[in-house]
C-alpha cells in the first residue's frame, strides 16, 4: 500500500501508460521475496502475488483520486468569487464541500470514491506531465478491463518470483533459505557429469572452465545460521530467453547436510 501511495502521488506529476505497472511489478517482486526470506515463509505463489498486486493497484488509484479531489478544491479556492452562487445553492461552507456536492451530483457518491468514479468514466490515462493530461475516452467498462490487465501483469511477475523462491532449498534445522554462492557456469556435458556425481552422493564442485555454450549456473548452498555440516550444490538453468521460457528449480541438485 505504501508503494501504491507513492506511485499514485507521483502520477499526479508524471504518468506514462504502463510506467508504474512495470515499476510496481519489479519492486513488489523484490519486496515480497525479501519479506518471505525474513519471515522464513514459503507462500502459495498465486495467493502471495495477488494480495500485493491488488493492494498496490487499489492504493495507487485511490491516492490519485484523493489528490484529484484536493486539486479540484484548490481550483475552487482560486475561483471562489465567481463560484459564490454555487456555494449558496449547494449549501457548502468550504471548497471541498462544494467539490463533494459536485461529485455527488455527477456520480451519486462524494469524497474520494466519487473522484475515482469520475476518473474511471473519463477514460484511460495515456500520459500526464505537469498538469497536462491525455486520456483515451473508452468508457467505464473498457477502463475496468485495462485495470484488470494491469493487475494481472503485476500478479504474474510477482508470482514468477515466488515460483523461483519456492524452488530454493531451506535449512532442515531453522527453515531459513540457504545462502547461495555462485561457483561458475557450465555447459551441458559438465551438468551431466555433476548430476551423475551428485546422484552417487559425491560432493563434486564444477571444474574451473569458461564454457563456450553455458546452460547452467552452479551454486554452493549453506545455512546462513551455520547449521550446515556439508554444503549442498545445485545446477540452475540459465535464463536466456526471458521469464516465460525459464522454468523455476534446479536441473540437478545435491542437498546440504545439516545438524540433527
Amino acid at each position: 500500500m505504501l508503494l501504491g501511495g507513492f506511485t499514485g502521488a507521483a502520477s499526479r506529476v508524471l504518468q506514462v501508460f504502463g510506467l508504474y505497472e512495470v515499476l510496481a511489478a519489479l519492486t513488489l517482486s523484490l519486496a515480497t521475496v525479501a519479506v518471505c526470506h525474513l519471515l522464513r515463509a514459503r507462500p502459495l505463489p498465486t495467493l502471495g502475488a495477488a494480495l500485493p498486486a491488488l493492494l498496490w493497484l487499489g492504493a495507487h488509484h485511490l491516492t490519485d483520486a484523493a489528490l484529484f479531489r484536493l486539486d479540484q478544491g484548490q481550483a475552487v479556492v482560486r475561483e471562489a468569487e465567481s463560484l459564490a452562487e454555487d456555494f449558496l445553492v449547494a449549501g457548502a461552507d468550504t471548497p471541498l464541500e462544494l467539490v463533494d456536492a459536485g461529485l455527488a451530483a455527477e456520480t451519486g457518491v462524494a469524497g474520494t470514491q466519487g473522484a475515482l468514479i469520475v476518473q474511471l468514466r473519463a477514460g484511460v490515462l495515456v500520459r500526464r506531465a505537469l498538469g497536462d493530461a491525455r486520456v483515451l475516452p473508452v468508457g467505464l467498462r473498457w477502463h475496468a478491463l485495462v485495470l484488470a490487465v494491469h493487475a494481472a501483469f503485476v500478479l504474474l511477475v510477482v508470482r514468477r518470483a515466488l515460483l523461483h523462491l519456492r524452488a530454493e532449498p531451506v535449512c532442515a534445522v531453522c527453515d531459513r533459505y540457504l545462502r547461495r554462492v555462485a561457483l561458475g557456469q557450465v555447459d551441458a556435458g559438465e551438468v551431466a557429469r555433476l548430476a551423475q556425481a551428485w546422484q552417487d552422493g559425491t560432493r563434486t564442485p564444477p571444474q574451473a572452465t569458461a564454457p563456450a555454450q553455458p546452460v547452467a549456473l552452479i551454486y554452493e548452498e549453506r545455512c546462513p545460521a551455520g547449521h550446515t555440516l556439508e554444503p549442498g550444490f545445485s545446477a540452475v538453468r540459465l535464463r536466456r530467453k526471458g521469464l516465460a521460457r525459464s522454468l523455476p528449480g534446479p536441473i540437478a541438485s545435491l542437498p546440504a547436510v545439516t545438524e540433527g
